[in-house]
Parts: structure tokens; C-alpha cells; sequence
């Protein structure tokens, strides 16, 4: 090869090299300036938002009417945003949820954050350093899940799989199996639980009722976990099918209620009634 004409081929080829790496150099610049401008300060904002919603749960937390508020957050989240959630949603979730209209996944992150940081009696002023330090508010929540020596994609499928029995029990008040009275001589029994258990005898297919049993919240718990490893055998399919039954479900609970409501107030019921048409349209 002639050696000018090579010689002129590297001097090309590095003056193309010094470009790309010049360009790499400026991109390199620039993603510094977009890590510190926008994913450091926004995660630092994020922290004084939790900070701030923190000292909230503790004015909510120190409130006469607690049980009251927390009501009427969980109406507001449901007929202004559409957001429903469980009994046995925390009220640090509620508050979460109600301020930033996040999923149920990242809302159950940013309150375990702030349920940690008061089991560890952080004061709500320090939360921002106290995130930082604990390596973020992911961090935070695989911490959470190591400690209690369960894996953390297993951990949210259990998570999942009771949340969506719970929606299917939900809906099944509303769209029964089954239902009946019971006779005044069955035994009644007080119970912290939503629940109730039957002894039945069965005989030719068909279930006759024996007694009602006492239910604690435990039992009704165990209960949950139980039916969610057979409601849940396929989560993908489980998700898809529950989530169907359960807004049908809620669909029917609705026209309940404004049946309920129309019977004492035929004005406000017939004003609930448009609106529920209008949404459903």
C-alpha cells in the first residue's frame, strides 16, 4: 500500500475517533448535567414530598375525627379519581394515595418508607436524610422484605394474590353464591372479623346449615391466604378475571346504594343516578 495514502487513512480514521469521543465527551456533559439537574433534585424533592406527607399522617394521627377523615378521603379517592381501595389499606396509604394519585405498587413504596421511618421514631423534619442515607425509598422497602427472610418478587405476588381475593370476596357481597337468613335460634357470636364461618352437612348435594362459628381477625386473615393460593393458582389469569368480577360487582353496589339512597331522597338519588350513567356511558 502506499505509505502516504496510509498514512492519510489513520490520520482519517483518528480524526474520526477524536470526534466520537468528543461527541461522547459532550454527551457525557450533558447526561451529568440532566442526573444532577433532574433525577438528583427530583429525588430530593420527592424525599421532601414524603417529608411533608409524613407530618401530615402525624396531624391525621393526632386528629378527634380520624376515622372520619380517613372515610372521606377514601370517598373522594374513589368518586374523583377512581381509586379504590381495601379495609385493610393502611391510613398512611390512604394519605399517599389521595396526595399523589400514584398506583397501588409505588404508593405501597413511598408508605413503607414513611412507616419505617416512624418505627424507627425518625423525626418527620429529617425524612428527606434519613431516605438518603438508607439508600432510597426502594431500598427501604427490599430492606423491609429481606429482613422478614422473603424474596422480593415473591413478597409482591403474595402481596398481589391477597389484595385480589380480597376484591373477589368483595364482589361476591355484592354477586353471591348464595344467600339466606339464618333461623333466631342459631347461637350469635361477636366478631372483631367480616367473615363468618358455617358448619354445614352435606347430603345429596345439597349443604344444610348447622351452626355459626366465632371468627377472630387471625382466622379471617388465615382464611384470605388460604383461598388466595386457589383464586390465584394463575396470577395472570387471576388478575384479568378478578378485576372484570369486581368492577361488575361495584357496578351493582352502586345501583344498590342509589336504590338505598332514592327510596329517603328522591332528589339526590336521581341527581346520583345521572351521574352513575354518565360514567358508565
Amino acid at each position: 500500500m502506499n505509505t502516504k495514502r496510509y498514512k492519510n487513512i489513520i490520520s482519517s480514521q483518528l480524526v474520526i475517533t477524536k470526534t466520537l469521543i468528543g461527541k461522547a465527551d459532550d454527551l457525557a456533559i450533558e447526561h451529568e448535567s440532566f442526573h444532577t439537574n433532574y433525577i438528583v433534585a427530583g429525588r430530593k424533592a420527592l424525599y421532601e414530598l414524603l417529608g411533608k406527607i409524613y407530618s401530615l399522617a402525624e396531624q391525621l394521627d393526632e386528629c378527634i375525627d380520624k376515622e372520619d377523615q380517613v372515610r372521606l378521603l377514601r370517598n373522594i379517592l374513589f368518586d374523583k379519581y377512581g381509586i379504590r381501595t381495601q379495609e385493610n389499606t393502611s391510613d398512611i396509604t390512604i394519605l399517599v394515595r389521595y396526595i399523589t394519585q400514584a398506583d397501588r405498587k409505588t404508593a405501597h413504596v413511598y408508605s413503607r418508607a414513611i412507616e419505617a421511618a416512624r418505627t424507627n421514631a425518625i423525626p418527620s423534619g429529617d425524612f428527606s436524610e434519613y431516605v438518603e442515607k438508607a439508600g432510597g425509598v426502594e431500598r427501604i422497602r427490599a430492606d423491609a422484605v429481606i429482613s422478614n427472610g422473603i424474596n422480593h418478587d415473591v413478597a409482591n405476588d403474595a402481596e398481589e394474590m391477597l389484595d385480589l381475593t380480597r376484591k373477589y370476596l368483595d364482589a361476591r357481597s355484592e354477586l353471591p353464591i348464595k344467600s339466606f337468613k339464618l333461623s333466631k335460634k342459631v347461637p350469635a357470636f361477636k366478631s372483631t372479623a367480616k367473615l363468618n364461618y358455617f358448619a354445614c352437612y352435606e347430603r345429596d348435594g345439597r349443604y344444610y346449615v348447622l351452626t355459626q362459628l366465632p371468627v377472630d381477625l387471625k382466622q379471617e386473615t388465615d382464611l384470605i391466604k388460604g383461598l388466595s393460593e386457589s383464586i390465584c393458582e394463575n396470577l395472570s389469569r387471576a388478575r384479568r378475571n378478578v378485576r372484570k368480577f369486581h368492577a361488575k360487582a361495584m357496578d351493582k353496589r352502586s345501583e344498590r346504594t342509589i336504590r338505598e339512597i332514592t327510596k329517603k331522597r328522591p332528589e339526590l338519588g336521581a341527581k346520583m343516578r345521572a351521574r352513575f350513567i354518565g360514567a358508565t356511558k
